[in-house]
């Protein structure tokens, strides 16, 4: 209570201009989860300016929200041509506080700073870092003020790549919890009777495939379908598998090569395209899987759970934060087709545990992942930056 009422009167005696500032197209997950928290701070008073590509889908979403939007366009993550105008607009607004979140951000704040931008330099780390130990480090940790980790398993990576502790401070990522808790009876409806079998198990799994077009050498998707797909075709019961998150054909034609590959009649799937709004999909599913092993944290899994549904997801990376196993969730051994078979046949066959792990999953995201307790640790954060 001491801190809520501290916040409210550094929020009354001087509120922030922030900049959020992403440069992918606004269909990923750190995308959404930016959004969410620049929102909650425009809602608490601050100035709050949404950086991002001129195609930027969510841009509506951004202006019907009470947003400034700063048009951030460029040819690929090293391209600097931007600065200039970057580094001027930050100067004549007055922005207290740029925090980016993606590697472009990250390069394009940093060169500012390089060159005198006194702007406060967050950077919020929605992955697992994968960089080699200590070449980044050494200038990030003289350069970023600090670096905010959307789990433990993130805020790890990054001091084994050599950042210092006290430039990396985690601050799990919120939803609004609400949103998929409570969706529209004729929305539900509409999606059932487009995407679901009412004769079948319909098992969904909601991420990017990071494919081109074409099928990888080693046939994978960046989150790893391919186990889910392998694991499917073991089960003996009648699937349906809604796939969220591929926007384009030449991606569905790869992930049913690779259905096939993998042993799954690619008849079983049931693809549903990219959806800007996904909450009715939980509800229709029965299960909800994310077999990738190097999840920062996995919002498919705190979104599902919210829906109420039962989850299952690799016992790697930011997911055994997300999931106690056997309690509000289910992990299986990463990589392990068989394994993750055996979860499902788990769920599938056992009602009580099933009611049990919707029960207690709600529980655990009321806990840690509501977006209201994401946005009071990241503007304490803020206002201890400046001071």
């Amino acid at each position: 209570m001491k801190d809520m009422a501290s916040l409210e009167n550094r929020r009354k005696d001087r509120p922030l201009t922030i900049m959020n500032l992403i440069s992918h197209d606004g269909r990923g997950g750190a995308d959404r989860a930016a959004l969410d928290i620049s929102k909650r701070l425009r809602q608490r008073g601050h100035r709050v300016i949404w950086g991002c590509p001129s195609k930027c889908y969510l841009m509506d979403e951004v202006r019907t929200a009470g947003m400034e939007v700063y048009l951030l366009d460029h040819s690929g993550n090293m391209d600097l041509t931007p600065l200039p105008a970057f580094k001027r607009f930050c100067k004549e607004e007055k922005v207290a506080i740029v925090n980016v979140h993606h590697s472009h951000g990250r390069h394009l704040l940093t060169a500012a700073k390089l060159f005198g931008l006194k702007t406060k330099a967050v950077f919020t780390r929605h992955c697992i870092c994968g960089s080699t130990p200590y070449v980044g480090a050494f200038f990030y940790n003289r350069i970023l003020d600090v670096n905010i980790t959307v789990s433990n398993a993130v805020r790890q990576s990054l001091l084994r790549a050599g950042i210092r502790r006290s430039k990396a401070v985690t601050i799990y990522a919120g939803i609004e919890i609400e949103k998929f808790e409570q969706v529209r009876a004729d929305k539900i409806a509409s999606v059932r009777d487009r995407y679901a079998k009412r004769d079948a198990l319909n098992i969904g799994i909601v991420a990017r495939t990071g494919l081109n077009g074409e099928v990888s050498k080693d046939k994978r998707t960046e989150k790893r379908h391919d186990i889910l797909f392998r694991a499917l075709a073991e089960i003996r019961e009648k699937i349906n598998l809604l796939v969220l998150g591929a926007p384009r054909q030449r991606e569905i034609d790869s992930l049913k090569l690779i259905a096939e590959d993998n042993g799954l009649d690619s008849g079983k799937i049931t693809f549903c395209g990219f959806q800007e709004e996904i909450a009715p999909f939980y509800k229709i599913m029965d299960l909800n899987v994310l077999p990738s092993g190097n999840e920062g944290l996995g919002l498919a899994i705190i979104e599902g759970m919210a829906a109420g549904v039962p989850c299952i997801g690799a016992n790697s990376g930011g997911l055994r934060e997300v999931i106690t196993n056997g309690v509000d969730g289910l992990l299986f051994k990463a990589g392990d087709s068989s394994d993750l078979a055996d979860k499902i046949r788990t769920v599938i066959e056992n009602e009580s545990m099933r009611n049990s792990l919707i029960s207690k999953g709600k529980e655990k995201v009321r806990k840690l992942f509501d977006i209201e307790k994401t946005a009071d640790e990241t503007e304490k954060l803020f206002y201890d930056l400046l001071g």
